[in-house]
């Protein structure tokens, strides 16, 4: 009747949870140099903070130093991220 009381699953869906958003195509960095990234791909950031990636795999936010979210930087074929803003603080 209740879920176990480690249950891995929410009580609550994410369709009543509006702070939870889904990114298609970011970058994860640990530190404040650019140079070599912790992640690659796609993402969920959960209203807790917690960030979930590809492989129900979660990432805690004292770990990530900055995402850089590249959803709407498609190039030509909508394939390709456009990496020309990358370093720049607009």
């Amino acid at each position: 009747m209740f879920p176990a009381f480690a249950a891995r699953d929410s009580i609550v869906s994410d369709d009543a949870n509006p702070f939870t958003r889904a990114y298609r195509d970011v970058v994860i960095y640990d530190d404040p140099v650019d140079d070599d990234p912790l992640y690659e791909g796609p993402i969920v950031v959960r209203a807790n903070g917690w960030i979930e990636l590809e492989g129900n795999r979660l990432l805690s936010p004292h770990a990530v130093h900055h995402i850089d979210i590249y959803d709407d930087e498609f190039t030509g074929t909508g394939s390709e991220r456009d990496d020309s803003r990358v370093g720049r603080s607009d």
